[in-house]
């Protein structure tokens, strides 16, 4: 298949680079002109006008952004479910892979499902029986515990691009995580609680002293234990929280927020 991803900003070319590497597929990449710098993907002026050049040409067209811009690019060229290309759209975030037109005879919810698996998002297929079997599948895979660090003040939009950003690297679906872990101190930070509301996923609080008694080999941090009396965060909750299983990835940061992720046994 051949794959046109379309991208509006930096975060959304950094989610279209993982997406052009989706196994099997030939896949090009396109982002806004003020944004193509460094970003290895080919620059467009007007997506009104880059839509219209690829929509006879691609046998799929992929969205990073809103849905709005996505409509309203594609609507001019709509022409037959027979002929038009699959159109999917991901949100900037990775949360959601939404197979927006040419479902079936396109192939648009096979593509939304195989991104989704992918970059860890949550495929939205609208057609009744296809859906249906996606959320048995999603419910079966809900065995990861992700702990969580992050400095004090960031945004949800801060903290879930960082994160997802870090699970992507990994490989890891953020649709697997059925809880989250963090230190106490942390139940007050509005940032951290409206990415774990975002994403539906319950939120744990633990004491210093209860993640300093967790038995195992953990990334230690000299200066965090000065700042809030536990050498490390994330992988003590991921793994308090988690019980059963295995550590599989220890302590990563990115701009302020750090994981680590626990599969339950």
């Amino acid at each position: 298949m051949r794959i046109a991803v379309i991208a509006f900003s930096p975060c959304g070319a950094a989610l279209g680079r993982a997406i052009c590497a989706l196994p099997g597929q030939d896949a090009e990449g396109y982002v806004i002109r003020r944004h193509a710098q460094d970003t290895g993907f080919a620059p467009f002026d007007s997506v009104h006008a880059l839509t219209a050049r690829l929509f006879g040409d691609m046998d799929a067209l992929v969205f990073v952004g809103a849905c709005g811009i996505a409509v309203r690019a594609v609507a001019p060229n709509i022409k037959s479910k027979l002929t038009d290309p699959a159109v999917v759209v991901c949100d900037e975030t990775g949360r959601f892979a939404i197979s927006l037109l040419s479902g079936h005879a396109g192939g648009a919810n096979g593509l939304a499902e195989a991104i989704a698996e992918h970059i860890g998002a949550t495929p939205v297929v609208t057609t009744a029986s296809d859906n249906h079997v996606l959320l048995e599948g999603i419910s079966q895979r809900k065995n990861l515990v992700l702990g969580l660090g992050c400095r004090r003040g960031l945004s949800a939009e801060d903290i879930g691009r960082a994160a997802t950003i870090m699970l992507w690297d990994a490989k890891i679906p953020l649709n697997r995580v059925a809880e989250a872990a963090t230190l106490d101190i942390k139940r007050d930070e509005a940032g951290l609680l409206t990415f774990a509301g975002a994403h539906n996923i319950p939120l744990r609080f633990y004491s210093a002293a209860e993640l300093a008694a967790v038995p195992g080999e953990f990334t230690a941090s000299e200066r965090v234990l000065a700042v809030v009396g536990v050498d490390n965060v994330c992988e003590r909750a991921a793994a308090l929280c988690g019980g059963e299983g295995r550590m599989i990835l220890r302590k990563t940061a990115r701009n302020g927020v750090t994981v680590a992720v626990f599969e339950r046994t």
